[in-house]
C-alpha cells in the first residue's frame, strides 16, 4: 500500500484553465518552491474546492505523481484567507508575478516562503489608500528574492578591491561586477546606476531589521528594478501595468 505524500504548506500564485473543468496551479511551498499542479474537476466544484483555492489563502496541500505536472490532492485551509484592500492587492499580485516569472521549479526556498507570508501578513493591514505604506515590504521581498536567485550583490561591499562601501563615497552598479566605485562631486546628480554608498548600506540596513526611512524608499525602488530588468529581460510585469490603469502611476 503506498504511503501518501505529507501535506505541504502552499499558496495559490496563478492559475488557469485546464480542459474542460480543471485548473492548472502555479504554488508556492517550502520543499519544492514555485511547483504547477492540476486540480482535477476544480472548474466544476464551484461550491467548494474553487472556493478554497485562491490566491492569498494559507494552504496545506498534497501533491501526487511523480511527473514535473503534479496532481492536487487533498486540500485544507490552514487559516483564513488574508483580505488585501485597495492598491496591496497589486502588491500581493506583483508578487506572484515575480514568483512566477523568475523562481525556478522544485527548488526548495524555506526562506523565501517565510519572506512571502510575512508580506502577505504586512499587505493585509494596510488600510489600502496609501502605497507608500507598502513601498519598503516590498523592497524587502524583492531584495530577498533576488538574493535567493543570486542576482543581488552584497551591498556593502565594493568590487574591484578588498575595502567596503563608504557612506560618503558614490557607486555605480555594473551586472557582471557589482557595486564599482566613481568619483560624484558632493550633491551631483547620479544616474540610475548609481548610489551614494550611504543609500547602499541603508538599504541593506533595512533588508536585516524591516525598517525602512522614508528616504531611502526611492533609491532601494530604483536598485531592485535595475536588478530585476536583467532577469525579466524587459518584458513588462502585467501587474505593474494593470497598477498604473487604475491609479495612473
Amino acid at each position: 500500500m503506498n504511503t501518501p505524500p505529507p501535506a505541504q504548506p502552499a499558496y495559490i500564485l496563478h492559475s488557469r484553465p485546464y480542459r474542460d473543468s480543471s485548473l492548472i496551479l502555479e504554488l508556492l511551498t517550502p520543499d519544492f518552491g514555485r511547483i504547477s499542479c492540476v486540480a482535477r474537476g476544480a472548474r466544476r466544484d464551484k461550491q467548494r474546492r474553487r472556493q478554497a483555492l485562491q490566491p492569498f489563502s494559507p494552504l496545506l496541500v498534497s501533491l501526487l505523481g511523480n511527473g514535473p505536472l503534479k496532481t492536487l490532492g487533498p486540500v485544507e485551509n490552514a487559516g483564513g484567507p488574508l483580505w488585501l484592500k485597495g492598491r496591496a492587492v497589486y502588491g500581493g499580485l506583483y508578487s506572484n508575478e515575480l514568483l512566477v516569472r523568475l523562481l525556478p521549479e522544485g527548488e526548495a526556498h524555506y526562506a523565501l516562503f517565510a519572506a512571502y507570508q510575512g508580506l502577505l501578513q504586512i499587505l493585509s493591514n494596510l488600510g489600502g489608500s496609501d502605497s507608500t505604506e507598502m513601498e519598503g515590504p516590498l523592497r524587502s521581498f524583492e531584495l530577498r528574492l533576488l538574493t535567493e536567485l543570486g542576482s543581488c550583490p552584497p551591498l556593502d561591499q565594493c568590487a574591484g578591491g578588498p575595502g567596503g562601501v563608504v557612506a560618503d563615497s558614490c557607486y555605480r552598479f555594473e551586472l557582471e561586477r557589482g557595486f564599482v566605485s566613481i568619483f560624484r562631486p558632493q550633491g551631483g546628480v547620479l544616474c540610475d546606476s548609481e548610489f551614494r554608498g550611504a543609500e547602499l548600506l541603508g538599504i541593506a540596513r533595512a533588508q536585516d531589521d524591516g525598517h525602512w526611512p522614508i528616504g531611502l524608499l526611492a533609491p532601494a525602488k530604483r536598485l531592485t528594478r535595475l536588478l530585476l530588468r536583467s532577469l525579466l529581460c524587459d518584458k513588462p510585469l502585467q501587474s505593474r501595468e494593470l497598477f498604473k490603469q487604475v491609479y495612473g502611476k
